[in-house]
């Protein structure tokens, strides 16, 4: 036994010097820039210093762009990672994401934050996480709905109110095409509506979940009041409707109205009780001067100058209408846009510019059809070529408004963009041994302040000796960016140096050392808003 004992020894000094060099690795000692600095110009080097010598396995910088550049120079010696930066990167908030290998082959990855200027975000406006073929399927869809409610339930609205009796056989095909498209687009928007909601390709549309989805958001109003509004127009133009024609034509109409204001940007802005029917007369407004356009164009080609008194009964009624479709839509567009930078500094308002200027151009075409070349198809019959042309003209702009208003379903409003600035997003997790409140205001990219209530698994007091909140982003790169946390005087634990470079979805982990033997983990996710 005693000839054993210096074998022991030896044995248990072997185990405790191969435990402690498992356990030992390295760690970030310093960086320069150092994490959450603010500098006044952009640095062309940046060094991390670590507690042993480190070899690179990838370093990735995202700039106060989004941009990510990942063939940054590096050189290692002696535990110092000196690697040249991008040339006049922007003002801003950068993330340089590091994963190096130690000496004894453990990986290690972190974040460092840093801004030039001011700490931003990388953007504010949140990218689409849809795919872009399903991203173009919803606009594409959406603009088959807008031109069949408007050249359906206002094509029929024409037919049956403004040329009952004269609109030709061409005319009424074309209404009733319109109808079918209105309806196949409106049942195919419900399933993509589903896919934007489950952020899924288009495989799921196979399934039932999609649509159920899709039916469950307020769109679903919007697609049944759609699917309403199309029925009445399409039996007004049945001859079996009898008397009933006209009354089903305007319901129609007033059905594509109702149909646009029971959902979307526009109608959910306060206060409703202005904007809802605001954007039930815009589109009706707009369903009856679109839908009218093409069968007052073949009624003019068929009919010549016997066509002058439908000419004019459209024109009449159009007049007050188009007031209408102005009115409403500068109402909407004040109450949408807020303040007047926003029509240059967001995509909603560039929209609205370009959507403005083929209004003005629309209604150009449309004083010149009333003032010159109606009163010149009473004088010549000759002149119905140019009025034709006008007319296919208002088609064409009418389609390119429609088409522009499709891309406002993927860009949020400035109004809507201001009130979520200051809100705040919150996270629970909970464990058997310990749960935690995470707070991040405001919530959304750039400079925020992580507040944590912490409880036991029971909902009992919990006073840890130490709180750590870890943030990362694998799915662009960014890898875990780790602060410490102060306890203040309500008990909270507050992180207030903290820069979260993007929105998207962040996994979040609180680390509580309990005791000096005890550490509770959380682990969970926070969508940060642009």
């Amino acid at each position: 036994m005693v000839q054993l004992r210096p074998i022991a020894v030896a044995l248990l000094l072997v185990c405790g010097l191969l435990c402690g060099r498992a356990e030992a690795h390295a760690a970030l000692v310093e960086a320069i820039p150092a994490d959450g600095a603010v500098l006044a110009t952009d640095p062309s080097h940046m060094q991390l210093r670590f507690n042993e010598p480190v070899s690179p396995l990838r370093l990735r910088l995202t700039d106060a762009k989004g941009v990510a550049h990942e063939d940054l120079r590096a050189e290692a010696r002696d535990g110092i990672v000196t690697l040249a930066l991008p040339e006049s990167l922007p003002r801003g908030t950068q993330v340089l994401s590091y994963r190096v290998i130690s000496s004894d082959g453990h990986p290690i990855a972190g974040s460092i934050v840093f801004s030039i200027g001011t700490p931003t975000s990388a953007s504010r406006e949140q990218p689409a996480s849809l795919d872009e073929p399903v991203a173009l399927a919803i606009w594409l869809v959406r603009l088959a709905l807008y031109i069949g409610l408007f050249a359906g339930a206002g094509g029929a609205f024409f037919a049956l109110w403004i040329a009952p009796g004269a609109t030709p056989q061409a005319g009424m095909q074309v209404v009733r095409a319109a109808i079918g498209l209105g309806l196949v687009a409106t049942i195919l928007s419900v399933g993509l509506q589903g896919l934007d909601v489950l952020d899924a390709s288009f495989p799921l549309l196979l399934s039932l979940h999609p649509w159920h989805e899709g039916s469950a958001t307020s769109y679903g109003l919007t697609a049944m009041g759609a699917v309403m509004a199309l029925l009445c127009a399409g039996f007004a133009l049945i001859d079996a409707a009898g008397r009933t024609r006209p009354a089903l034509a305007l319901l129609g109409l007033a059905g594509a109205g109702l149909a646009l204001a029971l959902s979307g940007h526009a109608s959910a802005a306060e206060p409703q009780w202005l904007t809802r029917p605001a954007v039930l007369l815009h589109a009706m407004a707009a369903a009856f001067w679109v839908g009218g356009l093409v069968p007052l164009a073949l009624v003019i080609g068929t009919m010549r100058e016997a066509s002058l008194p439908i000419v004019r009964r459209f024109s009449a009624v159009a007049v007050p209408m188009v007031g209408l479709l102005v009115l409403a839509g500068l109402t909407l567009s004040i109450v949408q846009v807020e303040p007047p930078s926003a029509l240059l500094s967001t995509a909603y308002g560039r929209v609205l510019l370009a959507k403005l200027a083929a209004v003005i151009a629309l209604l150009a075409l449309a004083v010149l059809n009333r003032q010159r070349l109606t009163p010149a198809l009473a004088r010549a019959p000759a002149a119905s070529r140019s009025l034709i042309r006008s007319i296919m003209g208002e088609v064409a702009l009418a389609v390119v408004i429609l088409g522009l208003v499709a891309t406002w379903r993927f860009t949020p409003p400035p109004r809507a963009l201001v009130q979520t600035v200051a809100e705040p997003v919150s996270t629970h997790i909970h464990t058997a041994q310990a749960m935690v409140e995470l707070t991040l205001r405001p919530g959304r990219a750039g400079p925020v302040q992580a507040s944590m209530s912490l409880m036991t698994g029971d909902f009992g007091p919990l006073n840890p000796k130490e709180v750590t909140l870890t943030l990362a982003n694998p799915s662009v790169g960014i890898e875990p960016i780790e602060r410490k946390a102060q306890r203040s005087s309500d008990g909270t634990w507050q992180v207030d140096n903290l820069v979260v470079p993007r929105p998207g979805r962040w996994t979040v982990r609180v680390d509580a050392l309990i005791t000096d033997f005890e550490k509770a983990t959380l682990d969970g996710e926070v969508d940060i808003r642009p």
